[in-house]
């Protein structure tokens, strides 16, 4: 009997489940220490379970979350100071292209990105926490399904590691996702059967009927790459394919399809054969245990010499033979036979000096501080004043000592989620009428050209845009400007200030070597590296017209004043012939003067 669709994934599920046990372990251990808590990697246990009473140093959570914070800051501030879109050098001198980039592509899309009910700064935050702490996590990229919600055209949700399964292509890159998710029956019933996108288990309606909201079912999201059929149309044509099975009962609820993956996996480190990746905390997880137990055995022996243990003097035995040394404990000896006046009660001091214990555990919290790199990250030295020079130095040090980590989350992650998120958005017309176009492009913003009435018109997509994006080609190109960005590009911009002192030094000696360098490219280098806001950069079509207005006032400014400099040259020679006397006098009208 054939394999059905849903035998079939629940069984590539499995295997990728046994794929991943080996990591369990290791994501149990370090969710322990780094997290305080149980996240049922290796056993099923109840929500929210915490580890208080196991952990007795909080340094790897506390630089699990700043890590986290940091990367944040540096790779996503917030849109606009994170990424500016341009058009591919194909695209660039075409009428309207630039501008329609810089003026509504651009905005537009940082406003999506990050308005507050899309959910991206929550999931932004999710998935570095998951990073630094377990090395793989991804943010999903989904189409509002409320197509009347304009202000929204997309939603972020983090993707964590304990609910994915993960397959790699041949280069690397995460193409295969199973994500496992634990629903309410209520939630199942909302989600594919309410809103008629697709079906739900009889088992799961029955339940829902008898009013056990609360009952869990488990849901299977995969998602997969697939051959796209361009002489078909709808989910046939698109890229990748999502399938949605509730796996408790074993039916298939909803198939649909995307025209780029809708979930970015990334990873912080990556070992060549391994789909999942490393973190700040598996590379620390020994340092961390050490400091654990170091930290419980100088809290142990604070309290011992804090309160001592006590001796007693009796006639009686010693207890069992068994000298107890914990803090506070009370131990009888038998005094028969002493000839010495010792006092019946005494300390008995067991630990020795903790300053050695003290050193080796500030050891261990640097060596873990280190492994999250935030020696590296922060610096908060305050004593020591810097030239321009010595800065641009430190963060050209910082970004080659981050910088495979920032660069990966910017390939893996956050390129792919732009890319997505373009894409929704110019579907729904959120950038403009695609000319000829009748289809769902032309709904998108229509609320707004009702309100405004003329002053509410649309803009236009150029039509060279349109054609190419129809054609499944790439028409822009991401300039990244955040603080991340800025490290890795430090070098080139002290490679900018160190050329321009040097030309302008050379220019005394040879005049005109500055001639070397274009102005036009110079700036245009100077504003990319340095993180200037983008805002305030001239496109090239506005730079074109700037200059061809000052050049045309020129012209007529150089032509009033050659007109000024010839009136002025004919005045002063007619003052001059008028004060050496050779000035043509006039004559009368009758006739010349030797007719007198």
């Amino acid at each position: 009997m054939a394999e059905s669709r849903v035998e079939y994934y629940c069984r590539r599920h499995e295997a990728l489940l046994q794929q991943k046990n080996p990591w369990n372990v290791l994501f149990q251990s370090v969710s322990e220490l780094f997290l305080t808590r149980k996240r049922d990697f290796t056993a099923s246990i109840a929500p929210g379970e915490f580890l208080q009473d196991d952990v007795f140093n909080n340094t790897g959570q506390h630089s699990g979350f700043l890590l986290a914070s940091v990367l944040d800051s540096m790779i996503w501030p917030d849109a606009s100071r994170a990424m500016t879109l341009e058009p591919v050098r194909k695209l660039k001198g075409f009428p309207g292209v630039d501008t329609w980039f810089a003026e509504v592509v651009t905005p537009d899309l940082q406003l999506t990105m990050d308005a507050p009910r899309a959910g991206m700064s929550l999931a932004r935050m999710e998935h570095f926490v998951d990073t630094a702490v377990f090395g793989t996590s991804g943010i999903a990229t989904f189409e509002n399904p409320d197509s009347d919600d304009e202000e929204v055209p997309a939603l972020f949700e983090a993707w964590d590691v304990k609910s994915m399964c993960i397959a790699e292509n041949a280069q690397g890159y995460v193409v295969e996702v199973y994500y496992l998710e634990s629903l309410t029956v209520r939630q199942v019933v909302e989600r594919y059967g309410e809103s008629g996108r697709g079906k739900v288990s009889p088992k799961v309606l029955k339940l829902y009927a008898e009013a056990k909201f609360d009952e869990k079912v488990e849901v299977l999201t995969v998602v997969e790459p697939k051959k796209a059929d361009k002489s078909r149309k709808g989910r046939a044509a698109m890229k990748t394919r999502t399938v949605h099975l509730d796996k408790t009962n074993k039916f298939f609820m909803r198939e649909s399809g995307f025209r780029e993956a809708p979930v970015a996996v990334g990873r912080m480190f990556k070992t060549k054969g391994e789909p999942y990746g490393r973190s700040s905390g598996t590379m620390t997880l020994p340092d961390m245990i050490s400091l654990n137990v170091l930290s419980e055995a100088i809290l142990v022996a604070t309290g011992k010499k804090l309160d001592p243990p006590l001796a007693v003097m009796d006639n009686g035995r010693l207890g069992g033979g068994v000298i107890n040394t914990s803090e506070g404990a009370i131990n009888v000896f038998n005094s028969s036979g002493r000839i010495d006046s010792s006092p019946p009660v005494f300390p008995l001091y067991t630990v020795e000096d903790l300053q050695q214990a003290k050193d080796q555990k500030e050891e261990l919290k640097l060596a873990v501080t280190q492994g999250f790199f935030l020696d590296r990250l922060l610096d908060f030295n305050t004593q020591q004043q810097m030239t321009a020079f010595e800065t641009s130095v430190r963060n050209r040090i910082r970004g080659e000592a981050t910088g495979s980590i920032l660069s990966r989350q910017i390939t893996e992650v956050f390129t792919p989620t732009i890319h997505r998120s373009f894409n929704i958005s110019y579907r729904r017309g959120r950038f403009g009428e695609v000319p000829g176009d009748t289809g769902e492009m032309r709904s998108g913003q229509r609320k707004w050209t009702e309100i405004l009435g003329g002053r509410g018109r649309r803009p236009v997509v150029p039509p060279v845009v349109a054609q190419a994006i129809a054609a499944d080609l790439q028409v822009f190109t991401i300039n990244y400007i955040s603080p991340a960005q800025r490290f890795l590009q430090g070098e080139k911009m002290q490679g900018l200030i160190t050329a321009s002192d040097i030309l302008l030094s050379l220019d005394v000696l040879f005049p005109g070597i500055k001639d070397n360098v274009d102005p036009d490219k110079l700036a245009a280098a100077v504003f990319r590296y340095s993180g200037a806001p983008p805002e305030m950069v001239r496109n090239e079509e506005s730079r074109g017209a700037l200059r061809e207005a000052i050049n045309s006032q020129n012209d007529v400014s150089e032509g009033l004043g050659a007109a000024r400099e010839a009136s002025e040259i004919t005045r002063n020679l007619a003052q001059a012939r008028a004060t050496i006397g050779t000035a043509p006098t006039s004559r009368p009208a009758g006739g010349s003067g030797a007719g007198r």
